[in-house]
């Protein structure tokens, strides 16, 4: 008889995800604007602009520095506006994809027998210690203090490293002499952005672990499953959730390069290796992970390949003495449509479905979906490659 705790998903993994947890989770949900599955997001988003940007847009207005007024006004500030009302809110809705799919994802464990029998306690254990590492208070402290030391006061820096008047103050010897919208910029503005994306850099680390950890359980991995994958491709395809944190951190770069190309006559292709190389650390930041399940897949792949060579040769074997061998005895058995001949079929399809297992969990298709949500941002700055004249002139050959 099936033992209770192997029928039934545990909570645990029912409940299990990365971000609906910690100090600051609990705070907006006694504030209502966050409940367990991170709906209103919109909500939040709008909180957080109203807080960092919204103060920087009055000031400078007020300083005369919204427009116009010095030489790097807010608004043709591309780096400032695209960090704090574009990438800013992606942040928190990056939290309500990565919730929705990965509430039920880790159930799977269980409901596909991959963790059965004594690992069951083991990987509850696992995912309820992880819970903890995300619902203590000491990582967002130390976010917190970190971004208000070397964060806004040592680290960061305007994107624009020259002498230029800006409105968020003016560089003169060497120092940057701040103006009261670039005091606001320092104290909440940037400390608000960096603490919210440093929160996402310690749940990727949370992320790292708990990968780690689940592949050393002894996993039932299947290798004739369609996923080809032994039935660990919904990780694949959580991995994939991740997508709107990679489209924030296409907007930063997007918005640095920008203010390069418009303010310090960069071209876009000058940043082609700093690009190449933000797509390889994020996105391997997501997937590199999963590969601490190839040693489990490869061995589930010798095993099966092993299975079903020994049972596709006996088959073969009694195939031949039945219907080819020299001293086959008589058969009545018509031999269209024998049942033979198509399991013999259906034993080859099978072993050419476990030739083609992965040794690694993801695609091609998930490296290419995390790749394109990160330079998506960056596709509009192809246009600062061409003189209005020229996209005209090609527009116009094209069409006609």
């Amino acid at each position: 008889m099936t033992p209770q705790h192997d029928a039934t998903p545990p909570d645990a993994a029912n409940a299990f995800s990365l971000v609906d947890a910690g100090p600051l989770f609990r705070l907006l949900q006694r504030l209502g604007l966050a409940d367990r599955e991170l709906e209103g997001w919109g909500r939040r988003g709008l909180w957080v602009v109203a807080l960092a940007w919204v103060p920087l847009a009055v000031i400078s207005g007020v300083e005369g520095r919204l427009w116009d007024g010095c030489e790097v006004p807010l608004l043709r500030d591309i780096d400032a506006y695209t960090r704090f009302l574009l990438a800013l809110p992606m942040l928190l809705a990056a939290e309500r994809l990565v919730q929705m799919r990965m509430r039920p994802a880790f159930a799977k464990f269980i409901d596909r027998r991959i963790v059965v029998g004594a690992d069951i306690p083991r990987f509850q254990a696992i995912l309820a210690s992880t819970r903890r590492w995300l619902d203590a208070w000491w990582p967002e402290m130390l976010i917190l203090v970190f971004v208000y030391t070397l964060g806004a006061g040592g680290l960061w820096e305007p994107a624009i490293d020259t002498d230029l008047s800006a409105w968020y103050g003016v560089r003169r010897g060497g120092e940057m002499e701040a103006s009261m919208a670039g005091h606001w910029l320092n104290l909440v503005s940037v400390p608000m952005f960096q603490f919210f994306l440093l929160r996402w850099y310690y749940r990727l680390l949370v992320w790292w672990a708990l990968m780690w950890r689940l592949s050393r359980l002894d996993l039932q991995l299947q290798p004739l499953h369609p996923d080809h994958a032994g039935g660990l491709g919904f990780l694949s395809q959580l991995s994939r959730a991740f997508a709107p944190l990679l489209v924030a951190q296409g907007i930063l770069a997007a918005g640095w390069i920008a203010d390069q190309i418009f303010f310090s006559d960069a071209r876009l292709l000058d940043f082609k290796l700093e690009l190449a190389a933000v797509v390889a650390v994020t996105v391997a930041a997501i997937v590199a992970p999963l590969l601490m399940f190839s040693p489990a897949l490869a061995d589930a792949r010798q095993r099966g390949l092993g299975s079903y060579g020994n049972l596709s040769m006996r088959y073969a074997a009694e195939f031949n003495r039945r219907w080819l061998g020299a001293g086959a005895p008589a058969t009545d058995e018509p031999l269209l449509g024998t049942a033979d001949i198509q399991s013999l079929a259906d034993l080859g399809n099978a072993y050419a479905n476990l030739k083609q297992m992965r040794l690694v969990v993801f695609d091609r298709s998930a490296l290419t979906a995390l790749a394109i949500a990160l330079l998506l941002p960056v596709t509009p700055l192809v246009l600062t490659m061409f003189s209005v004249d020229e996209l005209m002139n090609k527009l116009v050959s094209i069409l006609l």
